[in-house]
């Protein structure tokens, strides 16, 4: 009795063990254009949206922001009183902002 219990409680363990390594490795979903967007549609309009009227670099097209994906980061990350800051005139984004940026740069600038 006491080996079935011994041999129980080790094939427990295993199956626990290997249950739970599954869950933590779920996968985390990589930051795309998609995701970026709307803080580009809230906070760069009018200048950088041509459907707003805005003549500066096109961020509505995937093509034009992914050409400028690392410098728009750069930008945003600026001190307000720093030339070339963006949103210029504007407060400077919220740190959630920031972080989905930060990490569609650090995902490889993917489209979707």
């Amino acid at each position: 009795m006491k080996k079935f219990f011994i041999l129980f409680t080790i094939a427990g363990v295993f199956v626990f063990s290997a249950c739970s390594h599954k869950n933590s490795a779920a996968k985390v979903k990589p930051t795309t254009y998609n995701d970026v967007m709307p803080i580009f549609q809230a906070k760069c309009g009018p200048c950088h949206l041509p459907s707003k009227g805005g003549n500066k670099h096109n961020l509505e097209l995937y093509a034009t922001t992914l050409k400028l994906g690392a410098d728009i980061l750069k930008r945003v990350e600026m001190e307000p009183t720093q030339r070339g800051f963006m949103p210029m005139r504007n407060p400077k984004l919220a740190e959630p902002e920031l972080a989905v940026i930060r990490k569609w740069v650090a995902d490889g600038l993917l489209e979707k």
